[in-house]
């Protein structure tokens, strides 16, 4: 990570327990920043589905506050939420805004401009599939059962690790030197979700399937599974939109936020999966 500027003030983080959210707040806490993580379980608590919540009296007294968004950027009311969000932090005396975003999402574009037009000093972390839905999002229990199903298994992505995302979110808010705006941060190198599973399954030392399907009979087994309609209408959206090749580039922006090298997938498979098979649930956050 590039030298800490400042890591004075107060700084709110939402969704504590998320993947970026709980990494966030751990880094603040041991460089001795002020931080405080709500989520729907804290008190006070945050949760974007209640609109009875006043905002502002929760925003007031933090300098700066970190934002993932539930369940993703890409819903129809994301917008929304995100303006009334930018709204409430500028009457509540907030000066900075660091929004989690999605790539080749056009409705989390439109939520990066709301926040670009707050008024406020703000930073977007635009960034690509995360390497830990391997090991603590919703692909982790078929890593676990041997056996992973997904469309578009031959698509190049250039996953990310959440610890990389963390760090760089950390510089942007305590960093005076980070210029506002945009940035797009990528892993060092194009994977496929059938790559990524066949360097898992080495490093297991076992044998995790990769089983290729449409995308049609991806959404009707996670509608067998339960899943709500929003939930189908995001897969829909992330493996037939998201991932139609739009995104099957790299860019250099985590190693000049961080100076350093971005994690490999191969150096986070060794370091989730290096002693044990563990594997654990967690939000997209």
């Amino acid at each position: 990570m590039t030298a800490i500027k400042d890591p004075s003030g107060r700084y709110l983080v939402l969704g504590k327990h998320g993947k970026t959210g709980r990494r966030v707040c751990r880094e603040l806490e041991r460089i001795g920043a002020n931080v405080t993580g709500v989520s729907r379980t804290t008190l006070p608590a945050f949760s974007w589905q209640d609109k009875t919540l006043t905002w502002q009296n929760l925003f007031t007294g933090f300098d700066a506050i970190y934002i993932t968004y539930q369940p993703d950027l890409a819903i129809p009311s994301a917008a929304q939420d995100i303006a009334r969000l930018s709204i409430a932090a500028r009457q509540a005396g907030v000066k900075q805004l660091v929004l989690l975003s999605g790539r080749g999402e056009a409705g989390a574009q439109e939520a990066e401009q709301i926040l670009a037009q707050s008024g406020l000093r703000y930073h977007v972390i635009r960034a690509s599939w995360f390497n830990q839905n391997f090991s603590e999002g919703f692909i982790a229990d078929m890593v676990a059962a041997g056996q992973v199903v997904l469309p578009q298994g031959n698509m190049p992505e250039p996953f990310i690790d959440v610890d990389d995302i963390a760090d760089a979110v950390v510089q942007c808010l305590i960093n005076p030197g980070i210029e506002p705006g945009i940035y797009e941060v990528t892993g060092p190198q194009l994977l496929t979700f059938k790559d990524c599973v066949e360097i898992i399954s080495q490093q297991l030392g076992k044998t995790v399937a990769f089983n290729d399907v449409d995308v049609d009979d991806f959404l009707a087994v996670l509608k067998g599974h339960g899943a709500t309609e929003d939930v189908l209408w995001l897969m829909k959206l992330l493996f037939s939109e998201v991932l139609d090749g739009r995104n099957k580039y790299t860019t250099d922006v985590l190693e000049k936020l961080l100076g350093r090298p971005p994690t490999t997938f191969v150096e986070y498979v060794e370091n989730a999966f290096g002693q044990s098979a563990s594997f654990k649930s967690a939000t997209m956050e």
